[in-house]
């Protein structure tokens, strides 16, 4: 009996020494924004060294497509470039924009990847935030110089029709180098995680026992809107007017600029989308956001997007697709 009692207590504290599944986080600055990665595991120091390669790769992504700093890319190549001049695009930004312009296809010119003219008209990624819309002739110059119909493709690379044209992939490149850094997670081993840049997400696996629960931030209040709940392998990515603005004469200036008028869109307060992947959910948050609702939610349930949430100019809050909200 003394045996088999010696036993079970050694048997119970075997057990009791089992490494716990918790939550390792960190954060770190990276696309211009602070990014969270948090992984739920028994294993902290393989936690951490998946999570610095993956920051690894995201940094790598950021050096590719980036148009600010000394960093070299041929994003900025062909943004240099004259008219009519050809540039061989790197293999992994060609294939981003061929993605790009594929989705502007599909949102009908509402999600654009040639307004880097317009964007640094606004100049919201500066350094200096701005404090006053620019003309309506400068407006029009930018626009001049944007429009995905003014992108040449051939053999030789890629050439513009209009003189002034720029890239500009920021609607879309946080999305990929989320997408990067799961990437290599999965090849790590790393089933339960979470990688959020700055509010743009992406899940896998669960909590536990538990979905992860996700808030979803209201545009105008301190509290969350809701919540949803995620079990398995998705993006969730919000485009909203309240994440870089400024107010000039009683009206809301924002980063998220209409290809149609050259001015920031005024359809929504927010748009949050679920998608398979980071990429198509920060693309087609952007999209949604700028089109109508009602011509916007007849895209829902395709292969691009399952799910959207829209909050009006008017703060009327509707849903479609795969897309549970959960409110108290």
């Amino acid at each position: 009996m003394l045996r088999s009692f010696t036993f079970c207590l050694l048997a119970v504290g075997l057990l009791s020494c089992q490494p716990a599944f918790k939550d390792i986080k960190e954060t770190q600055f990276l696309l211009g924004t602070l990014v969270e990665f948090t992984i739920y595991t028994d294993d902290e120091n393989q936690a951490l060294e998946a999570i610095n390669l993956a920051a690894q790769e995201m940094r790598r992504v950021e050096a590719l497509f980036t148009t600010f700093g000394a960093v070299e890319n041929s994003v900025k190549q062909f943004n240099r470039a004259p008219e009519q001049v050809w540039v061989r695009l790197d293999k992994e930004v060609e294939g981003l924009l061929l993605q790009a312009l594929e989705i502007h296809k599909a949102t009908n010119g509402a999600f654009d990847p040639t307004l880097g003219q317009l964007n640094k008209l606004w100049a919201f990624s500066g350094k200096v935030a701005p404090k006053t819309p620019p003309t309506q002739k400068e407006i029009q110059i930018a626009l001049a110089q944007s429009g995905a119909r003014n992108l040449q493709y051939s053999e030789q690379g890629w050439t513009k029709k209009v003189k002034g044209l720029a890239l500009d992939f920021g609607a879309i490149a946080k999305g990929y180098a989320i997408d990067r850094g799961i990437s290599i997670f999965k090849q790590l081993g790393v089933k339960h995680a979470i990688i959020n840049a700055g509010g743009d997400m992406r899940i896998l696996g669960s909590h536990g026992t538990q979905p992860w629960r996700i808030a979803i931030r209201h545009p105008r209040h301190d509290k969350p809107l809701g919540w949803i709940e995620v079990d398995k392998d998705t993006s969730i990515v919000t485009s909203g007017d309240y994440e870089r603005f400024y107010m000039y004469q009683g009206q809301r200036y924002h980063h998220i600029l209409n290809p149609r008028t050259g001015s920031p869109s005024t359809e929504h307060q927010s748009v949050t989308v679920v998608a398979f992947d980071a990429t198509l959910a920060d693309a087609w948050s952007t999209g949604l956001f700028v089109l109508e609702k009602n011509r916007g939610a007849k895209m829902i349930g395709t292969k691009q997007v399952s799910g959207a949430l829209w909050i009006s100019k008017d703060g009327e809050v509707s849903l479609q697709g795969d897309f549970l909200l959960h409110q108290r």
